[in-house]
């Protein structure tokens, strides 16, 4: 089915600052390339690593190892090259390169990449001559199989942008009305603040005031973060006591360390790593959490929930740069004395929280349709693979969701 199978050089690429893509590992994830935090080679380095074959948009990139058996496809556009533990799959072109896409990450296929004939055991990693060995199951209707999973897949990629937007959005009104004071500043030239209505308007000062942390306006408080909400400190689990479930059990690291069968705080919650080179990571859950190695602020306790999240998003450098212990940093919530913050008055405070209460309502529902939409995608791909459900009802299906 490939025209294409080029192993990756075997040597690390030069890491700059900037420059030409370099694809790893970390950027793949269930059939997704996500390029938010790039890694970069120059051009002459670039040229090294491409010179067996250039990664072209609708190429199929394999991981080899670390993880294992992920793909993603080469968009439009994109210039790049391949990192290490990593293959490229460059389909014939009578083949729908979607649907060798979207056959590769089948269990059928995925378990054959896992299991080494051979020994009769699993393997950490894939050689060049099992790969091409590999089983692709050939159906009739690959066309229309690969249009019904990739529409899947496109709801998803648009709820995720969405959900991208609206956290930007809401940080570029916080930084405007809280960190700049756009609204009082425009007011002080005996202007009306660009965008807003009246009434929002009479809800900032008309001049600005010194304070410990330079000019703000006129009535605002500095205060400690920790003054402006209450930060309690979660409750450490062992992995001896979770028992397996579908709560994410949120420590140090960027994502759930485990998923556990209970929770000690009820969702939507703010949480904030508490150690490990992490300390300090702000997430925001919407189901319920068990909070272990974090600090976590419950929206219970707090009617300003959504702006103190976004607050504490605004402020993610500093409070990284909060963290204390050489071998091992840490953040707790005596930390927070330290971010000291401008906190307006409590009308215009509950006024920006409706707005981003609304925004993150979106973003709620967002993830929640992409959660059905995934466990239908994997429920799915096996099935249309075998035959075993018709692709009209598989289309029904996506409709409803």
């Amino acid at each position: 089915m490939c025209e294409l199978v080029v192993d990756c050089p075997h040597s690390t690429p030069k890491w700059t600052d900037e420059g030409i893509i370099v694809l790893r590992n970390q950027n793949i994830k269930n059939g997704v390339l996500d390029l938010s935090a790039p890694s970069f080679t120059n051009e002459e380095d670039y040229q090294k690593r491409i010179k067996r074959a250039a990664p072209k948009a609708g190429d199929i990139v394999f991981t080899r190892e670390a993880p294992m058996g992920e793909v993603c496809m080469i968009p439009e556009g994109l210039k790049c090259c391949l990192g290490q533990r990593q293959v490229l799959l460059r389909p014939k072109s009578d083949v729908n390169g979607q649907y060798l896409f979207w056959a590769l990450q089948s269990p059928y296929v995925q378990q054959q990449i896992a299991w080494n004939e051979g020994t009769g055991s699993t393997v950490s990693n894939v050689r060049i001559p099992v790969l091409k060995a590999l089983n692709i199951p050939r159906i009739g209707n690959e066309d229309m199989v690969a249009k019904s999973l990739s529409d899947i897949a496109s709801k998803m990629a648009l709820n995720t942008q969405t959900n991208q937007t609206l956290e930007q959005m809401a940080q570029a009104i916080f930084k405007s009305w809280f960190v700049d004071f756009d609204p009082v500043k425009a007011k002080m030239n005996g202007e009306l603040p660009e965008g807003m209505d009246a009434a929002t308007a009479s809800l900032f000062p008309e001049k600005l005031v010194e304070s410990e942390l330079g000019l703000i306006p006129d009535g605002w408080e500095v205060k400690p973060f920790s003054e402006w909400v209450k930060i309690t400190k979660g409750k450490n689990i062992t992995k001896k006591t979770i028992v397996d479930g579908d709560v994410p059990v949120v420590a140090g690291g960027l994502k759930p360390a485990y998923f556990h069968n209970a929770h000690n705080v009820d969702g939507p919650a703010i949480t904030i790593s508490a150690s490990g080179a992490n300390a300090g990571y702000v997430n925001l859950y919407f189901e319920n959490i068990w909070a272990s190695d974090c600090s976590y602020i419950s929206q219970s306790t707090t009617p300003l929930f959504f702006l103190q999240y976004v607050a504490l998003r605004y402020n993610q450098k500093k409070i990284f740069d909060m963290q204390t212990g050489a071998a091992q940093p840490h953040i707790y919530p005596r930390d927070f004395e330290r971010l000291m913050i401008v906190v307006p008055n409590e009308e215009l405070c509950r006024k920006l929280e409706e707005v981003f209460a609304s925004f993150f309502r979106t973003v709620a529902n967002n993830k929640q349709q992409n959660i059905n939409l995934a466990a239908l995608r994997d429920t799915l791909l096996p099935k249309l693979l075998s035959g075993e459900i018709e692709l009209g009802q598989a289309q029904e299906l996506a409709e409803v969701e």
